[in-house]
């Protein structure tokens, strides 16, 4: 069996292909993440790959995302690799797909038993794309993508021959925790009815099955959304300002969403803003402390690290309310708007980008775009405050001034051109 060993140290490279090889199998060597990528677009690419965390290039967590969130890329293992022995890393490893996570310096019989066990999980997997499921009162047409542990598909709904997306987890696949964060996203986005929020029209979510349909948006995300059509500043202002009412109508039902970002925000094909994915979500009506247990665990860093507010990136995950939601689309603004992001992220290191943000000190738009509007600036600087305080106390509050902007500037611009 082929086997990738990405990894940018030349004596661990060596150490693990040559082992590799001595068990009876063929290593295939890759010096950084871009190097890795590559061969793992092959026709012929290895269904199991060993990648080290921090790499020049792509950095393994990256590339894992890459690989398992691709609807289009056969199964393959993940083993990630890294030389710090903390929990969080763990958990991010785990939680961008990896099938298993080892610690430096591996014992070689450990690490034979672990491809080992890789080899028979792969040699059960068809390496094509999953078999299309069957779901009692749907005709499945076809995928539309893959998660780690979930496939969403489109299908139609035969009572109603409405076209509907429809989700589906691998009860086979998913640990004790990812079917209760399934069960809590269904239950919380049931709880919501928002023009711009995706609504769901069934769901069963038991120990045999779990899924849930909701309206399908062919729009694309918010992100294709941008880069296809190109929208003037005014019309990025609108949608924003759009997606602060539907964060508002979360927020006012107890929901926190935790992981927005430019592609949980889906489009329509007439160009309406949806709020989607609230598989982060957490009521802010705290119910139990077992709840909150498995909700998160304390300290862990929860949420895409490039949308995250400052709180979120110091793990103060039972303290967080709707402000952080708030920040994240702050910075969805700031990016779309100034096409760089707030803070000084790095691209190759996950947990220096989270540091940075962690200190919350986000650089102003004229900073990077001088000239840039200063009024607008107040707006985006307020909801992106270091202090939750001094942000806005509620996305509706943030999407008025939005549209307060909007009406002033378009006033202005009319009344300069008469």
């Amino acid at each position: 069996m082929k086997i990738l060993v990405a990894e940018d140290n030349p004596l661990w490279r060596s150490m693990l292909a040559r082992n590799v090889e001595n068990w009876g199998h063929e290593a295939v060597v890759a010096e950084d993440g871009t190097q890795a990528w590559e061969v793992l677009q092959r026709e012929d690419a290895p269904r199991l790959a060993i990648l080290d965390w921090q790499m020049p290039g792509i950095d393994g967590i990256e590339l894992c995302r890459r690989v398992k969130r691709n609807a289009e890329h056969p199964f393959t293992y993940v083993v990630m690799l890294t030389s710090r022995d903390a929990q969080e890393d763990m958990v991010a490893g785990l939680d961008a797909g990896a099938d298993d996570y080892l610690t430096k310096p591996i014992e070689p019989a450990v690490l034979r038993s672990r491809i080992a066990a890789a080899e028979r999980i792969v040699k059960l997997v068809p390496p094509k794309e999953w078999a299309v499921p069957r779901i009692d009162g749907y005709d499945i047409q076809r995928m539309l993508g893959k998660g780690v542990f979930a496939t969403v598909w489109e299908a139609t709904r035969r009572q109603s021959h409405e076209a509907v997306a429809l989700k589906i987890i691998r009860i086979d696949l998913a640990t004790d925790d990812v079917f209760g964060r399934f069960a809590r996203e269904v239950e919380l986005m049931e709880k919501l009815d928002h023009p711009n929020i995706a609504k769901i029209y069934d769901s069963r979510v038991d120990k045999k099955l779990g899924y849930y349909a909701m309206e399908i948006l062919r729009g694309g995300t918010l992100e294709s959304h941008v880069k296809q059509n190109k929208p003037n500043p005014g019309i990025l202002i609108y949608l924003i300002a759009k997606v602060c009412m539907a964060l508002d109508h979360a927020h006012k039902q107890g929901v926190i969403h935790r992981d927005l970002k430019p592609s949980n925000i889906m489009m329509t094909e007439d160009g309406k803003p949806k709020l989607v994915d609230f598989g982060l979500a957490r009521s802010m009506f705290k119910t139990s402390d077992a709840e909150s247990a498995v909700n998160s665990m304390d300290g862990s860093v929860i949420g895409t690290p490039l949308f995250m507010s400052p709180e979120q990136a110091r793990g103060e995950n039972d303290s967080l309310d709707g402000r952080a939601d708030i920040y994240a689309l702050g910075i969805i603004l700031y990016v779309m708007l100034v096409r760089r992001h707030p803070h000084k992220v790095n691209h190759q290191d996950r947990w220096q980008t989270i540091r940075q943000i962690a200190e919350g000190h986000a650089r102003k738009p004229s900073d990077v775009r001088p000239g840039f509007n200063q009024a607008l600036e107040h707006i985006i600087m307020k909801a992106l405050a270091e202090n939750r305080d001094d942000r806005y106390a509620t996305a509706k509050e943030f999407g008025e001034e939005l549209r307060d902007f909007l009406r002033d500037h378009n006033r202005a611009k009319r009344e300069a051109s008469s």
